[in-house]
């Protein structure tokens, strides 16, 4: 028993030199999606944190809840009127983190195969140009 600390700590002094750090990866939380009916439209909200040394690109996000998914941006136009307009991709600079957030950045939902109600889950897959692909099981809340 008495040996079972240095182990660990072999462990994770072994992590760190090989860049196996937990903290140096791309992190997504704090996500959730508005509610939506059948054939209309939804919206996912979430937070990227780049922990890397390196720039990241969230290129696409897909579900099965939706017939299509795009990354859009709201904003405000010269007229005052909010538009959104879809984008390619999201860059997240490296050791920095973006909000996709009500308002702004976000992954819009179009044409929902079901209806969304608070408590409901559906399965979001984001696609990132260095980091592959992450699954997230999103749940549906009100804003």
């Amino acid at each position: 028993m008495k040996h079972v600390p240095v182990i660990i700590g072999i462990i994770l002094l072994t992590a760190l030199a090989f860049g196996c750090s937990p903290s140096e990866e791309i992190t997504v939380t704090e996500y959730w999606a508005r509610p939506g009916i059948q054939d209309g439209n939804s919206a996912v909200y979430f937070i990227i944190e780049n922990n890397t040394a390196e720039d990241e690109v969230l290129l696409s996000a897909a579900t099965d809840s939706a017939n299509y998914v795009e990354l859009h941006r709201s904003s405000m136009n010269e007229a005052g009127t909010m538009m959104m307009q879809q984008q390619e991709s999201i860059p997240i600079p490296a050791n920095s983190s973006v909000a996709l957030e009500p308002g702004g950045l976000h992954v819009m939902l179009i044409e929902l195969a079901q209806d969304l109600t608070p408590g409901d889950q559906l399965t979001l897959r984001l696609s990132f140009q260095n980091s592959g692909t992450r699954e997230l099981e999103v749940t549906v809340r009100e804003p």
